[in-house]
């Protein structure tokens, strides 16, 4: 309703001996005002963001995307990268989630862009739409009992739901409210496969805006910087801090070539 997507990704991997690394960077800008995060084989993970950005990447910057060419042509792409890899990595699955602010439609609420979140899984890749205020996750963490709680709590419960929009008293700010909470949820669990470190995503008409979920303690309280902002707030001494280098390799930047997206 305030005019951005907004997602969170971990950053484990787990290796082919059962070993849990905490290195990869799963959501990244694929092109203007579209992101994108995976889950699966990660080798097929990075293909299909590479692909992403040859396709909603444009030099011309009167060119965005439309979200649902996208939704409406990703699936036949998605399905032609996925098969260009080997059984031994098509049995680790992929899945897709794009995040994307429209160009040109408003919400009707005042001038805030409309903004959509598509899911697509493998093998067949069909888009999956989002509904606002609803729960669209992929990946081993989509399972967990704790964290989908805390999500579907906020889908349904309205009272609750209220105390995250009022952060949107500053810009992202209910997006960062969301992601503290999980964040908690995760440090008090401890899951297998999921990590506490978390990167923040958020999708404007105008700008992405990627963070780490870095904090401090304060006693019992947890203190963060509100809001989407553009600088991260210094690493303190105490609190969580985001592993370095956090980023298993990444993606290329896109080549020159066709872009068939275009609005």
């Amino acid at each position: 309703m305030f005019g951005y997507g907004f997602g969170l990704s971990d950053i484990c991997v787990t290796l082919a001996d059962e070993t849990e690394v905490e290195c990869l960077q799963k959501i990244h800008p694929v092109g203007r005002y579209v992101a994108a995060g995976f889950a699966g084989d990660v080798e097929i993970g990075f293909a299909m963001i590479d692909e992403l950005c040859r396709l909603c990447d444009f030099k011309d910057e009167r060119l965005s995307c439309d979200p649902a060419s996208i939704a409406a042509g990703w699936p036949a792409v998605a399905r032609r990268v996925f098969g260009g890899f080997s059984p031994e990595n098509r049995n680790g699955g992929s899945d897709i989630i794009i995040i994307s602010a429209h160009p040109q439609e408003n919400t009707g609420i005042g001038f805030s862009p409309r903004s959509y979140v598509h899911i697509f899984r493998s093998p067949e890749f069909d888009a999956e739409e989002v509904a606002i205020h609803k729960l669209g996750s992929i990946g081993s963490g989509s399972s967990f009992g704790p964290c989908r709680g805390a999500i579907e709590r906020y889908a349904s419960d309205n009272s609750h739901r209220m105390m995250f929009v009022r952060g949107e008293s500053t810009s992202g700010g209910m997006g960062s409210m969301l992601g503290l909470s999980l964040t908690d949820v995760l440090i008090r669990t401890e899951p297998r496969w999921v990590s506490s470190h978390l990167h923040y995503c958020w999708v404007y008409r105008g700008k992405i805006i990627l963070k780490t979920n870095d904090h401090r303690r304060k006693g019992r309280w947890s203190v963060a910087e509100l809001g989407a902002g553009v600088e991260q707030m210094p690493h303190p001494a105490r609190g969580l801090r985001m592993p370095m280098p956090n980023i298993l390799r990444c993606p290329r930047l896109p080549q020159a070539g066709e872009n068939w997206w275009n609005f």
